[in-house]
């Protein structure tokens, strides 16, 4: 059925709010108490969703209180007790109880009209749901209801899937207006509808822009407004945001796309001259729109001319990334470029360039040597040299024997040739850091691992013995002892981490089973997840234990701890 997500999303917000709707301490208060006994009573029984039940205390109150000034209340909730049971046709036909009698009872009137089309949308029927919403969405007062937001914006969507945009827009348009305070989640999922109508759908700056100012902007929550939004950069970030966003198009939508670039282009055009990120919209627009890529070239040349300060080399940076694919143009921006009164960081940012965008190796290197690494820090070095993992393995080296710090360095070069998984250079290394007791631990785990993966498993079990990180090095113990066949080795080790972490206890004994399934102890198996469960019931582990037996086929119960 169609509607799921849409279901579940009033959902959430109806936990949001409360949930149903209920009586106001002051509509209470004006109960004597016979009435607020019966109600009361009918009130805790719907609480504890015994349903069946709450509809007949709910009827008794009708019947024995029939000029109650809640009657419509009662009548709600009776209809809602009804609908919570499935049984919508009768739902239906109490809520309209509600309408015929008591339509002026806003907030038990609308709350049932909105029920009503609930009912018909969990029933498949669409139109009639709709139906229902339309009153409610063309009610002055009823529009108004708590509830009415997302079933506006229900009925906006499903306009919307019926080709009636601009109804939907409007519809839309309603929720954002009248919910931007009191159901901010309902009226921003309107907003953004609005902005797609007016951006893609049928693009209309002049529209857009007063819609931003009636709801206060595009925001999860409105705000005051600039006098003339059409100057704001608040105004045309969002706008440019928003162009991109919807600028998609297929290979069929040639024109359209055309269309829709032309027209933005031309809206944007003539604002914001020394706005860079403004301009190169505009330009990047009008080239989506016409395809002149020598004029798209020209365009930014003239901006970069207008508005460059000397030594701004971050900016001619920018226009190197804008012209990536035309070498030529590129090159010329690289030739504006002095080294000597470039930072490092900006050195940096081109060496990434040329590597990153433009592939020139033999230039990105060249601009590596134009960093003054006697003035970064080490922790600037560590950066560069984790830049160079995926090229050049020698530069990583030369980077970390220049650290001030040369403990550090030296660990950061361990942690390179780990990364790489370089066992003969990275044991070697790990073998003089272990001598620096900060560094001891990392240095022996991370033998321990280089080893295992070479498959040196007694090696690999020493040193992760002298890691003493447990349980880290415990689990990798257990692991290579598994991986050396040595099952009652590894088990014993597992149970050891089971012991004496007792946040990690669950896992390890998971695990057990896990290594009993692998050399195919069948019998083992079924009992150490039934170990599981017994020992760890509320656990994820658990859980999966319990998956597994029962595709096993096996007795769940009956859980004894698995020994070898």
């Amino acid at each position: 059925m169609r509607g799921v997500s849409f279901l579940a999303l009033v959902g959430l917000w109806a936990v949001a709010v409360g949930g149903e709707v209920q009586l106001s301490s002051d509509e209470f208060k004006r109960l004597d108490t016979f009435e607020a006994h019966v109600l009361g009573k009918a009130d805790e029984v719907f609480v504890a969703k015994d349903y069946k039940r709450a509809a007949a205390e709910y009827d008794s109150f009708i019947l024995e209180f029939p000029r109650s000034t809640v009657i419509p209340y009662a009548l709600l909730r009776k209809a809602r007790c009804l609908q919570l049971l499935d049984k919508r046709y009768e739902a239906i036909k109490e809520y309209n109880e509600v309408l015929d009698y008591f339509p002026n009872a806003v907030k038990y009137a609308a709350a049932a009209l909105y029920y009503i089309g609930l009912c018909h949308w969990e029933s498949g029927d669409e139109d009639e749901a709709m139906k229902a919403w339309a009153k409610m969405a063309e009610d002055e007062d009823y529009s108004k209801h708590p509830l009415a937001a997302w079933a506006i914006n229900r009925l906006a969507d499903y306009l919307a899937a019926s080709e009636q945009s601009e109804r939907a827009a409007e519809y839309y348009e309603q929720v954002a207006s009248d919910f931007r305070r009191s159901n901010p989640a309902a009226a921003y999922y309107a907003i953004e509808k609005v902005i797609e109508h007016c951006v893609r759908h049928s693009p209309d700056e002049p529209r857009l822009r007063a819609f931003y100012k009636k709801v206060g902007g595009f925001g999860r929550r409105g705000r005051r407004m600039e006098e003339n939004p059409e100057e704001s950069r608040d105004y045309w970030e969002a706008v440019r945001r928003a162009v991109r966003r919807y600028g998609r198009f297929g290979e069929q939508e040639a024109a359209l796309r055309e269309r829709y670039y032309h027209y933005w282009a031309n809206a944007m055009r003539g604002r914001f001259p020394q706005w860079d990120d403004y301009q190169i919209d505009v330009a990047n627009f009008t080239l989506a729109n016409d395809g002149d890529v020598a004029k798209w070239v020209r365009t930014l040349d003239q901006q970069f001319r207008r508005h460059q300060r000397p030594g701004d080399y971050d900016r001619v940076l920018r226009w190197m990334r804008l012209f990536r694919d035309h070498k030529a143009r590129w090159m010329e921006y690289y030739k504006l470029l002095d080294f000597s009164k470039m930072s490092n960081r900006q050195i940096r940012d081109l060496m990434s360039f040329l590597y990153d965008d433009v592939h020139d190796e033999a230039m990105a290197r060249n601009a590596f040597e134009k960093l003054r690494l006697d003035e970064m820090s080490d922790a600037q070095k560590a950066s560069l040299a984790r830049y160079f993992y995926h090229k050049n393995p020698k530069l990583v080296r030369d980077l970390c024997m220049m650290f001030q710090d040369k403990e550090l360095g030296l660990a950061e070069l361990l942690r390179f040739y780990h990364w790489a998984r370089d066992t003969k250079n990275g044991v070697a290394v790990a073998d003089e850091l272990a001598k620096v007791p900060r560094f001891a631990r990392e240095a022996h785990f991370k033998k321990g691992q280089l080893l295992a993966w070479a498959k040196r498993y007694r090696e690999a079990i020493a040193a992760f013995q002298r890691a003493d990180n447990p349980p880290d090095n415990l689990w990798a113990i257990a692991d290579c002892y598994a991986r050396m066949g040595r099952l009652a080795e590894a088990v014993r080790q597992l149970h050891e981490v089971e012991a004496f972490f007792k946040d990690h206890a669950p896992e390890a004994a998971l695990r057990i089973a896990r290594l009993y399934k692998s050399a195919g102890k069948d019998k083992l198996y079924v009992a150490a997840l039934r170990a599981v469960m017994k020992k760890y019931p509320k656990s994820r582990q658990s859980s999966e234990a319990h998956q597994h037996l029962e595709r096993l086929g096996a007795r769940i119960g009956g859980g004894v701890e698995a020994e070898e």
